[in-house]
Parts: structure tokens; C-alpha cells; sequence
């Protein structure tokens, strides 16, 4: 699954990457940045979309119950994450990268393929950015509080995300 998926996002930068990689390096993304990253009950095909003075993000992908023996995450089915992210001034600039942060709300749904109860859940987003400003990569970095709903209420005050995305 993960292979497959490192396939499309590696051939849709090499396709797309000539003809629109004319990022202004140095000031904050605009655009659309696709990659790979973790959302609110989901891992997968990251993308996010600025609008505004905030910032669409979602992960489309698989969800994981428990581990099995050897202390693998079990796959339980698929997901799909989304968060409205409101987009703050620049941290910190260089002429490497700039450190920008946000914060915001989102939620995710994930589907047993097996059968079995849907999971739904939301979360509060505080992030950090490493937006590189010699490539149109950035890296970001979120703690991601979130309350569960489906298969049972709960609430998890500890979590961590992340994202990498070819900007275009």
C-alpha cells in the first residue's frame, strides 16, 4: 500500500515539477502542496490547498487499530482527514528556510474494511512549518489534541503529526 502510494506522489512531482516548480522562494506557499503525512485518525496522500488567510489540509489513507505481534500498527481500514488551518506571520526567516506556524480544527472518519465500527474523531491543531526556500518542500510539524467519538468516546491530550509536500 505504502509503495504504491510513494509511486503516485513520486511520478506526479516529476510530471508536474518542470512546468509549474516557479515557487517565490523566500515568501510564504501559495498554491498546492501534495506528500505524505498523518492527520486525525489517518496516514497517507497529504495535500493542502491555501485559501485566503488560511489553509485547507487533508490526508486520505489508511487507519490503524492496535498493534500485532512484532509491534506493528495494524491496518483496520481506510480514512480520510480534514483540517481548516489559519496560517500565521513567518517565525523565523533565513536564507534556507522559514519557520512559519498555524493552528486550527479538524476531524477524520475511517471505514473498517473488514467490518466492524467506523471511527470518527476531532482535534485542535497547533503547528510548526519548515518551508525550505531553495526547493518547494516544506515540513511541518503538528501536536494534535483530539477527542474520539466512534468506536468509543475518548480523549487524547498527547498527539503528534506530520507532513512532507512538493509544492506547486
Amino acid at each position: 500500500m505504502w509503495k504504491c502510494a510513494l509511486i503516485v506522489v513520486g511520478a506526479a512531482a516529476v510530471t508536474l515539477a518542470p512546468a509549474r516548480a516557479s515557487a517565490d522562494f523566500g515568501t510564504p506557499r501559495h498554491g498546492f502542496g501534495i506528500g505524505l503525512g498523518m492527520g486525525t485518525g489517518a496516514s497517507g496522500v497529504s495535500g493542502k490547498l491555501m485559501a485566503g488567510p488560511g489553509a485547507f489540509q487533508g490526508v486520505i489513507g489508511v487507519w490503524g487499530s492496535g498493534t500485532d505481534a512484532g509491534h506493528y500498527v495494524r491496518v483496520s481500514g481506510i480514512a480520510l482527514s480534514l483540517d481548516y488551518l489559519f496560517e500565521m506571520p513567518t517565525l523565523v526567516s533565513s536564507q534556507y528556510f522559514n519557520i512559519d506556524w498555524d493552528f486550527g480544527l479538524g476531524g477524520g472518519v475511517g471505514v473498517a474494511t473488514g467490518g466492524g465500527t467506523p471511527g470518527v474523531a476531532a482535534s485542535a491543531i497547533a503547528g510548526l512549518e519548515f518551508n525550505f526556500t531553495r526547493a518547494p518542500i516544506d515540513v511541518a510539524l503538528e501536536y494534535r489534541p483530539t477527542v474520539g467519538f466512534l468506536p468509543g468516546f475518548g480523549i487524547g491530550l498527547i498527539g503528534f503529526t506530520a507532513h512532507v509536500r512538493l509544492w506547486f
